[in-house]
């Protein structure tokens, strides 16, 4: 028999607008004669005294026909899974809520995506990875707030542990093993020793392996965008889960130094560049790879199917940055042009590790003269010159390569305030055809 116990009042926790959807829904559920429950994270956190507001609902009975239903009646959004019996609604506020069917799983192979059939919700708490997630709250009225516990989740709360729901279900689906690490590192939790074990085992095994690219990229990633990813790295070194990405991956001492100075680094951007959009969690995985080789980072990306975007990003954050770095701290002075020509090509997530780097080798004065150089590059970023290619042309040079040259000469020249005005640059121009004597 379920555990049920009637905490309304743990509901009231959430912004009212969010509470009275919830009412209304659950007498949407009475009027179609279906039970309707909100379940997983949001009970959760609730539980804990924290508030989620990205919703999901289970719904004993046709769960895509009520989300329909939903959407019609509040005029939200509407995306339907049809495989996983789920839909997707996005209110005009902005409130996101997932309604699934309650269903049972089967994993014809492990690693690979379940078959769904429809199933009380008794059957779809046991689904789910952890007790703590397994924890539903009624929705109808007369019922509304009632909590069904039926695995012992909110025990496991109270004692601070992660713990599956059956000793099959790291086989079922591997991605779980980072989740355990993503939660048990959130909460400041520990995995329960059954459970730690059961982990361990399915470590031993290539379960991982198997996961396709993005499945496991959308794990590394998640987790990696934890507030506090540096306790996750250092567990999943400890456990001996990197060789997943790539069986030279090692987190040295020097790797952890580089990750531990990450969120310095980010903070210091963000003091810098309020508005820059950085990839955390990309931040985070080019610290861990900071030491690779190229060879190493390929790998990594083609066994995450990275896009093009993030695959350039990795390739840029290996060691040709510690001969950057170099360059930027051992000379006392470098001219802005010349700043700006070895960072240029460089994403902001690259430029984010390289601080982190020179943080991580505690070395004051060195970090403090790269970072006036950063500031300095910021500054020259957008500065572009008046004159163009056809400009040139109009001037008389012949179409060809000396059109980059000297587009990049004068661009320097306006870096460093050496040119400041488009008669400036006629004139630094027109000194450089002299000397090439390339006129018609």
């Amino acid at each position: 028999m379920a555990q049920q116990t009637l905490r309304p009042a743990l509901l009231e926790r959430l912004p009212s607008m969010a509470v009275g959807v919830l009412r209304e829904i659950g007498a949407l559920g009475d009027e179609r004669g279906c039970h309707v429950y909100v379940v997983g994270g949001v009970v959760r956190d609730l539980l804990l005294g924290q508030v989620t507001l990205d919703l999901d609902l289970a719904v004993e009975g046709d769960g895509i026909a009520f989300a329909k239903a939903v959407a019609d009646r509040y005029r939200t959004g509407l995306a339907v899974f049809e495989r996983f019996v789920t839909a997707r609604l996005v209110f005009p506020d902005g409130l996101k809520m997932d309604i699934a069917t309650t269903r049972r799983e089967f994993y014809a192979e492990a690693a690979l995506l379940p078959t769904v059939q429809p199933a009380a919700i008794e059957e779809d708490l046991h689904r789910r990875d952890f007790t703590i997630n397994a924890i539903a709250m009624q929705l109808n009225p007369g019922q509304f707030g009632r909590l069904l516990d039926v695995y012992g989740g909110q025990r496991d709360l109270r004692a601070r542990r992660i713990r599956v729901l059956h000793a099959g279900s790291f086989q079922d689906d591997p991605t779980r093993i980072f989740r355990a690490i993503r939660f048990e590192q959130r909460f400041k939790f520990r995995l329960e020793p059954g459970t730690l074990r059961l982990l361990r085992q399915a470590a031993s095994t290539n379960l991982i392996q198997q996961l396709s690219g993005p499945r496991l990229q959308n794990e590394i990633l998640v987790l990696f965008a934890e507030r506090d990813p540096v306790r996750a790295i250092t567990r999943l070194a400890k456990l001996k889960l990197l060789r997943f990405l790539h069986r030279r991956l090692c987190a040295s001492g020097t790797v952890m130094r580089v990750v531990r100075a990450v969120p310095q680094a980010l903070a210091w951007w963000g003091s810098r560049s309020p508005d820059a959009v950085i990839d955390r969690s990309l931040v985070y995985l080019m610290a861990l790879l900071s030491e690779s080789s190229p060879v190493v980072i390929a790998g990594i990306s083609k066994r995450l199917a990275c896009s093009r975007e993030q695959a350039t990003k990795l390739s840029a954050g290996g060691k040709r940055l510690d001969r950057i770095l170099k360059k930027l701290t051992d000379r006392e002075t470098l001219r802005p042009s010349q700043v700006y020509r070895l960072l240029v090509d460089l994403p902001d997530e690259v430029l984010v590790l390289l601080v982190a780097k020179q943080v991580s080798r505690h070395q004051a004065a060195q970090l403090r003269q790269f970072k006036r150089y950063l500031m300095a590059y910021e500054e020259t970023r957008t500065i572009a010159t008046v004159l163009k290619g056809r400009d040139l042309q109009t001037m008389g040079l012949k179409p060809g390569p000396q059109y980059g040259a000297i587009l990049g000469k004068l661009l320097d020249a306006r870096i460093d305030g050496v040119v400041t005005s488009e008669e400036g640059e006629r004139v630094f121009v027109q000194k450089r055809l002299s000397v090439l004597g390339h006129y018609l």
